[in-house]
């Protein structure tokens, strides 16, 4: 099959250059014109699509050619399928890599994998001509990547037209600037995982912060150079999912807290079982066959989880009747005895024999790969796991008896990781769907 979705490719020379306000802003400016806007995050990320389907109100994709190889490229076609204009925000630099040698999941390889132009994010702040020298050097870098338009982003009044001139001197042209703006700042502010998980930020706010950054771009002539730049692709459409014939309730704990879901696992577990959401922070009880709780920051809000005694005590009776648990990163922490968080103590739900313990610099970071070395819930002995994982927690285990996993790449707990007690499996990874279907795994026990 082909499909010819116009679209653009967000990207910058490094991180953190305003990549996400960019591509928000971009999309908000067509949509405010009448187009149709789909949106997409190179590589493994939760926290910048979620600003993406605010923006857009419509789900982000993950394109990630390390843990998805070529189906990125059905995978681009069939979800931006009957939008006037796909926006893809890159990862990083242009051409920085999880090897840092070769091009293996770059926003250049996927450029390249889906014939998308690219536009170049420049910060503004204390630059002008020195623009033109990053874009001559990103162009000369590889021939094959083609770089159409650049965003400048945190500009001040008569410095726009400076870097302007830089820029277009190189033969790409400007697509419009986001002025600076302490608000602006103060709502894409970082911390330890990265932005603020738009699910802890009033809608309203996020909407008005893309609109205000959207006056200063050109939503036609960003269209007009996407169609003209963007070539048609051919790809082979996916397989449908299996569904589960019996009926299962699966509840997928949604909060402030835990935030970190790919959109393809809720989408699984809406078609192949009935779907509830629960917030441990606020709900008193678990009434599912089978519960998922996933990545974010349960230590943000350890006060708050620890305060729910009556969910805790809810989810240690999921697990003592042996119903199925599943947990990524937060979910793990969640479980173990106690988290220690910047001097103060907050009692968790007490499942695994272990301690969570904050670190100020990142424990584990990156793509990981682990291999099964004991079956548990979602693999049997030897197979391999493919995710990543991003925390600062570091967890104290009394014993490594009912560690499942063993890191061929990755941190995890001292090389290991996988808790499974009874039939609640959590670990650091974060798995794509695409790369394994684990509730698959775990549903098949009720059919």
């Amino acid at each position: 099959m082909d499909c010819s979705t116009p679209r653009l490719i967000i990207s910058s020379y490094k991180g953190k250059s305003g990549k996400t306000l960019a591509t928000i802003a971009l999309a908000r400016s067509l949509i405010s014109k009448g187009y149709k806007v789909s949106i997409f995050k190179v590589g493994p990320d939760y926290i910048d699509p979620s600003y993406h389907s605010v923006v857009t109100g419509k789900l982000s994709r993950n394109l990630d050619y390390i843990l998805m190889g070529d189906k990125i490229i059905g995978r681009f076609c069939e979800h931006s399928a009957g939008s006037d204009i796909a926006l893809i925000e890159g990862v990083a630099g242009l051409y920085d890599s999880p090897d840092g040698e070769s091009e293996i999941g770059s926003t250049a390889q996927l450029s390249k994998l889906l014939k998308a132009p690219v536009v170049i994010v420049i910060n503004g702040e204390r630059i002008n001509r020195t623009a033109g020298a990053i874009i001559r050097g990103l162009k000369d870098y590889d021939r094959e990547v083609k770089i159409v338009g650049a965003i400048i982003t945190n500009v001040v009044n008569g410095q726009e037209e400076k870097i302007k001139k830089a820029v277009e001197k190189e033969g790409v042209e400007v697509l419009g600037a986001i002025k600076r703006s302490e608000k602006i700042e103060e709502m894409m502010k970082y911390r330890h995982l990265g932005l603020v998980h738009a699910n802890e930020i009033e809608r309203d706010k996020i909407l008005l912060l893309a609109n205000m950054a959207s006056k200063g771009l050109d939503a036609e002539r960003s269209l007009k150079i996407a169609r003209e730049s963007s070539e048609p692709l051919s790809f082979y459409k996916q397989e449908g999912k299996i569904s589960v014939k019996k009926k299962v309730k699966i509840a997928i704990a949604l909060s402030r807290a835990f935030s970190f879901y790919y959109p393809e696992t809720i989408e699984y577990a809406s078609e192949a079982a009935e779907l509830s959401f629960v917030d441990p922070e606020k709900d008193q009880e678990i009434n599912a066959d089978v519960l998922i709780i996933g990545g974010g920051f349960p230590e943000v809000y350890a006060e708050e989880l620890e305060r729910n005694k009556p969910f805790i005590n809810s989810l240690r009776k999921h697990i003592d009747d042996g119903k199925p648990f599943y947990g990524e990163c937060g979910g793990l922490i969640y479980l173990t005895e106690a988290l220690y968080y910047k001097g103060s103590e907050y009692k968790m739900s007490g499942v695994f024999d272990a301690y969570s313990v904050f670190m100020d610099k990142p424990v584990g970071h990156g793509y990981a790969f682990a291999e099964v070395i004991k079956d548990n819930l979602i693999a049997k002995k030897g197979a391999i796991l493919k995710g990543h994982e991003f925390h600062h927690i570091k967890i104290i285990a009394k014993s490594a008896e009912n560690l499942t996993i063993k890191y061929v790449k990755g941190s995890g707990i001292n090389g290991l990781d996988g808790f499974y007690v009874k039939n609640a499996y959590a670990s650091f990874l974060h798995l794509h769907p695409e790369t394994i279907n684990f509730l698959e795994k775990i549903l098949y026990k009720f059919v």
